[in-house]
C-alpha cells in the first residue's frame, strides 16, 4: 500500500523550512505507519529506526506535523485520516489481492491437467505431438525416439512478436521465459524462496505492463535483492579440473589414484565448456 504525499508539501508553509533530516523522518516514519497500519503513530521507540533525532522530532512537533502521546509514549501524524486510507479498507484489499496472488500462484506452481474423474494425466503440456517415428504414413527422414510439441503458424506468429509485446504480470508469470528464469533462479540461489518472492513481486507490479525481456530483467533483480537482503549469498560455479570428484568418477579413479594425466587435463575441460555460465553445484 502507498503513504500518500500532497503535491503541495515541498510549498507548504509547515514543510518549506524543515531542514533535510526533518523532512527524511516524516517520510520515512509515514511509509511504515501506511505498511503497518498504525492509523497515523509512530512509537518513540522507532524514531532511531527511521535515523531521526531530537532535533528532527521537535521540528515535526514545532510545525505541528506531529502531536505527541505521552500516554503511548510516541506522535501521532496530524490529520492521518484525512490524507491515508482507512485501515480496515487498506486490510480488505491486501486480503483481496493476497488471494488473487495464491490463486494465481497454484496455477503456476501446480498446474496440472485433470481429467473429469479428478486424475492428472502427467502430461506437462497440451500441445499435439508429432509421431517420432512416421507422418502420415511416412517414415521420418531423421526419426527421434523423443515426442515434440507442434506448433502451428498463428503460435509461430506470437512466438515472434511476443518480445515486442507489453503482458501484465500474470501473463509473464505463465509464460516460458519465466520459467527459464526461474531455473536460472533456482541454481543461483538454492536457498531462496521463490514462490514467497513471486507474489511479493506480482502484489507490487500487478497493475504495470512491460515486454518479456523487462519483465525478466525486473524478476531477476527483485529476486536478488530479496537474496541479499536476506543474506543469502549466491552460489558459486563450479570449475572442473583434473582432480575434481566428477572428473575422478567419470575415469573411474579415487584422489589416491588422481593424477594430472592428459586424459583428465581434456576432461575437465571439456565439462567447463560444455556447461551454461549460470549452471551451478
Amino acid at each position: 500500500m502507498w503513504f500518500k504525499v500532497d503535491d503541495g508539501f515541498c510549498m507548504n508553509p509547515k514543510t518549506a523550512m524543515l531542514s533535510n533530516d526533518a523532512t527524511a523522518l516524516w517520510l520515512r516514519s509515514g511509509s511504515w505507519s501506511a505498511q503497518q497500519l498504525t492509523g497515523g503513530f509512530v512509537p518513540a521507540r522507532m524514531v532511531p529506526m527511521f535515523r531521526g533525532s531530537d532535533d528532527s522530532v521537535r521540528e515535526l512537533c514545532d510545525v505541528g506535523l506531529w502531536e505527541r502521546d505521552d500516554e503511548r509514549d510516541g506522535y501521532w501524524f496530524h490529520d492521518w485520516s484525512d490524507y491515508q486510507p482507512d485501515g480496515e479498507e487498506v486490510d480488505a484489499l491486501r486480503r483481496k489481492r493476497s488471494e488473487a496472488g495464491k490463486r494465481g500462484a497454484d496455477r503456476r506452481w501446480k498446474r496440472k491437467t485433470v481429467d473429469e474423474n479428478g486424475k492428472t494425466d502427467g502430461k506437462c503440456h497440451g500441445k499435439p505431438m508429432a509421431n517420432a517415428w512416421q507422418t502420415d504414413g511416412k517414415s521420418m527422414a531423421n526419426s527421434c525416439p523423443v515426442p515434440v510439441p507442434v506448433p502451428d503458424k498463428k503460435e509461430k506468429e506470437e512466438y515472434s512478436s511476443s518480445f515486442s509485446k507489453e503482458t501484465g504480470v500474470k501473463d509473464f508469470g505463465e509464460s516460458r521465459e519465466c520459467g527459464e528464469t526461474d531455473k536460472t533462479l533456482s541454481v543461483e540461489y538454492p536457498n531462496l524462496d521463490l514462490e514467497s518472492a513471486w507474489l511479493a513481486f506480482a502484489d507490487r507490479h500487478q497493475n504495470e505492463t512491460h515486454t518479456v525481456n523487462d519483465w525478466t530483467r525486473l524478476w531477476k533483480g527483485w529476486c536478488q535483492r530479496r537474496a541479499n537482503m536476506s543474506g543469502i549469498p549466491p552460489s558459486k560455479r563450479h570449475v572442473h579440473t583434473w582432480k575434481c570428484r566428477h572428473v575422478l568418477e567419470a575415469l573411474g579413479r579415487d584422489e589416491e589414484t588422481a593424477q594430472a594425466d592428459e586424459k583428465a587435463c581434456e576432461l575437465a575441460d571439456k565439462l567447463n565448456k560444455k556447461e551454461k555460465p549460470w549452471q551451478r553445484t
